[in-house]
């Protein structure tokens, strides 16, 4: 049964947020086993602030390759049909050639980090033309007044923006700008069972 996507719960999680709702886009919750939920929660929010204080500095990326690392274990340990590939920096761009773009075509989705005023991680879903589809699990009050990127409020299970290739391929602080190259960070999500069905 698929369910709504989620948004983070506090100022922080956008990364333990992102990678569920990745699990949630992707798997019907009845094969979503509480110990995968678990391994997320324990390893992301890794990064501390300068006063120490856990998870005040959100998910590092380091952490982000780990889940990806331990869900392709786990997968083949478990018969459960995922596959994870996190993505080098400089393959981290939206357009012609770009191996995301690729990937959202056949079926994935991307945990990718992003800039919201700091580091950001949402989930890309699909894309659209020249724009890329993705959820956001900061949910924002004010309304976004920027041409290239739309609010979409009618897809729940789907996205909840639709951001332009050239404003998240941006390497300046914009919002939803990928930011720059050597601090990319992407992880691609399959569901190898939808995959097998529809090759």
């Amino acid at each position: 049964m698929p369910i709504p996507l989620n948004y983070q719960i506090s100022e922080y999680d956008c990364g333990p947020a992102s990678l569920l709702n990745a699990l949630s886009h992707q798997f019907d919750r009845r094969l979503i086993q509480p110990c995968v939920i678990k391994v997320i929660y324990g390893y992301t929010l890794d990064c501390c602030d300068s006063h120490r204080r856990p998870g005040q500095k959100g998910t590092s990326a380091a952490a982000l390759r780990f889940i990806g690392e331990w869900l392709n274990d786990y997968g083949a340990r478990c018969e459960f049909p995922i596959r994870c590939e996190s993505l080098a920096p400089q393959e981290i761009y939206l357009g012609e050639g770009s191996r995301l773009n690729q990937a959202l075509a056949n079926g994935a989705v991307a945990v990718t980090r992003c800039l919201l005023e700091v580091g950001h991680y949402v989930l890309l879903t699909g894309q659209q033309q020249d724009a890329a589809l993705l959820w956001d699990p900061y949910y924002l009050e004010k309304p976004i007044r920027k041409k290239t990127i739309a609010v979409v409020e009618d897809h729940p299970y789907e996205y909840n923006r639709r951001v332009a290739f050239a404003q998240m391929n941006s390497e300046g602080k914009g919002m939803y700008s990928l930011g720059p190259v050597e601090k990319r960070e992407c992880l691609l999500v399959w569901n190898t069972a939808k995959a097998q069905r529809s090759g």
